[in-house]
């Protein structure tokens, strides 16, 4: 190996001597350019790529624009749905898996009444409903289908009278039909959520091109009129306020008095939250309402009682005592979404004759919108 290296030597004109040191380094040379080529071949050709653009010229954003996703909506139906699906879940699902066309037991019918006393359906709607649903369930085609379609015309039968005559300018202002200052005047007891109830309404009708006025009535609480200052500041609707411990009927007078003055189309007078329990009280709401009077022989046009749908059988209880004394026009329900107790609604509407006129299912403005029977109970009985 010595002489091969020597000859190379004297080939190339290379002057010196080969030694064992040279065979060494061309022994290495051999291996490491051999491992190279096994390399280079097993991760296959190398391509060299031109960059004729200069790297400042180079647009990051050159492939094509994807169209934006555009968001889906989601319908009222959709959120009332969502919204009554706790009490159609605990309370009317559970009731329809019971029937099958062969009657009912003891043991079933037992807990067809427990079922309809713990949604707060009121103890008369109870008790007709239990009678007739004996009987139904003894025909053979009887089954949940068949139930659903008997509930939905069984409980409309009871609440339609009531919303054959509702007063739509409650829900859409139209200024070609719309006359005058229609005065609505919003009740309820603590907690029931009417400032945020007012805030809402006050929304709805200014995004529809109505000029509102809203009187902060609610002079106990000072929370309550820099909430709906925000509400109102929002919505573009003009607030009238006063101290502290204020009369309250003097910031409804005065209210009224500035929608009449600008010939506003609403003017929305918040109230005290009040037990319906405290009848002096409930006298002085009696008399707030009487003041206006003063300005218009016929305000307040409407008085809507909010009810948290939570309330359960007590809401009917409510209900009895602010229609005593004010004369109820319509019923709010809030919170739906959060309890599976409302069926007190059935029963109000059925003693009172007071239809429901907004329910509200969240928190949102878009979560309170006018009530329409057909689609409340096809949303409650998932139909």
């Amino acid at each position: 190996m010595i002489e091969i290296i020597q000859n190379i030597y004297q080939a190339i004109g290379v002057e010196g001597i080969a030694n064992s040191g040279d065979v060494i380094g061309l022994v290495s040379v051999f291996f490491v350019t051999l491992a190279g080529f096994f390399h280079s071949s097993k991760a296959g050709p190398t391509k060299t790529i031109e960059n004729k653009v200069p790297p400042s010229e180079v647009k990051e954003d050159s492939a094509p624009a994807q169209a934006p996703v555009k968001k889906e909506e989601i319908t009222w139906q959709q959120r009332l749905k969502k919204g009554l699906s706790r009490s159609q879940s605990q309370v009317w699902g559970k009731l329809g898996a019971l029937f099958s066309g062969q009657g009912l037991s003891d043991d079933q019918l037992e807990e067809v009444e427990e079922l309809l006393y713990g949604a707060d359906i009121g103890p008369k709607v109870a008790s007709e409903l239990t009678e007739a649903l004996i009987e139904k369930s003894k025909q053979p085609d009887f089954n949940e289908e068949a139930f659903k379609d008997f509930l939905f015309n069984f409980l409309k039968e009871r609440m339609a009278p009531a919303h054959e005559n509702v007063d739509t300018d409650l829900y859409e202002f139209n200024s070609s039909t719309h006359k005058g200052t229609k005065v609505i005047m919003i009740v309820g007891v603590n907690g029931a959520g009417k400032t945020t109830t007012i805030g809402k309404l006050a929304t709805k009708l200014t995004a529809q091109g109505a000029n509102v006025v809203v009187g902060a009535c609610d002079t106990f609480r000072a929370a309550a009129v820099d909430q709906l200052q925000v509400w109102c500041d929002r919505a573009g609707a003009t607030m009238i306020r006063a101290k502290e411990g204020s009369n309250p009927s003097g910031v409804g007078y005065d209210a009224l008095q500035m929608a009449l003055n600008k010939g506003a189309d609403y003017c929305l007078l918040d109230t005290a939250g009040r037990l319906h329990t405290k009848d002096n009280l409930m006298v002085e709401l009696g008399k707030s309402k009487e003041v206006l009077k003063k300005l218009d022989a016929n305000a307040p046009d409407h008085v809507l009682l909010v009810i948290d749908a939570i309330t359960g059988q007590n809401a009917i209880r409510q209900a009895e005592e602010f229609h005593k004394t004010l004369g109820l026009t319509g019923l709010i329900f809030t919170k739906c979404d959060g309890s599976s107790k409302a069926g007190s609604a059935v029963s109000i509407v059925q003693s009172l004759n007071v239809p429901i006129t907004y329910i509200g299912v969240g928190e949102s403005v878009d979560d309170l919108n006018s009530f329409n029977l057909d689609d409340y109970l096809a949303a409650l009985l998932d139909r």
